[in-house]
């Protein structure tokens, strides 16, 4: 079988052109990428036989500190800071969609009896701020540096609705 050397050696000259352009770029992206934190998740299995289930302990990769996501971690981003504000953000999102699920678990789990109207209207202004916080982050990828500031306040105020209905939901009376 005849080789051809200059094919092998067009590929060999391409390959090494292209790596330091991937790897500057592999580089970027993983300068703003934060280690995932591990959580312990408890499986209940039950056998088919009669007697005690089974909780099994499994040690899980969730999202990066998103309990300890705050507005203050990001509210001073500049424009050429983009990346890093929106790092924070999706952080602020993931601890805004932990709430809700915690909260959507904590009514289910409400007697049938109990009086959930005070709930349900917070519970509803809450899905309601999460809702503009995520439209809120569309516009502000889309500012400009002009724009900038104005957008971010924006993101602000989105948050802070976002925990003050949290907090109502959390002091509601059926709580």
């Amino acid at each position: 079988m005849k080789t051809n050397h200059f094919t092998t050696l067009v590929t060999a000259v391409f390959g090494l052109t292209a790596f330091p352009t991937a790897y500057a770029a592999t580089e970027k992206i993983a300068s703003v990428v934060l280690p995932p934190t591990m959580a312990v998740v408890t499986i209940t299995v039950a056998d088919a036989k009669p007697g005690p289930a089974t909780n099994l302990h499994f040690a899980v990769a969730t999202s990066p500190d998103v309990g300890s996501a705050s507005w203050a971690d990001i509210k001073d981003c500049t424009y050429d800071m983009r990346t890093q504000f929106f790092v924070g953000l999706n952080r602020l999102e993931a601890k805004v969609d932990d709430q809700v699920k915690m909260l959507t678990a904590k009514r289910a789990a409400m007697k049938s009896t109990a009086n959930t109207k005070d709930w349900d209207f917070a519970m509803k202004e809450m899905e309601d701020a999460r809702t503009n916080l995520k439209s809120i982050r569309a516009e502000m990828s889309k500012a400009t540096p002009e724009t900038w500031d104005q957008e971010k306040d924006k993101v602000g105020q989105a948050w802070v609705r976002t925990q003050a209905a949290f907090a109502n939901v959390k002091a509601s009376t059926t709580s």
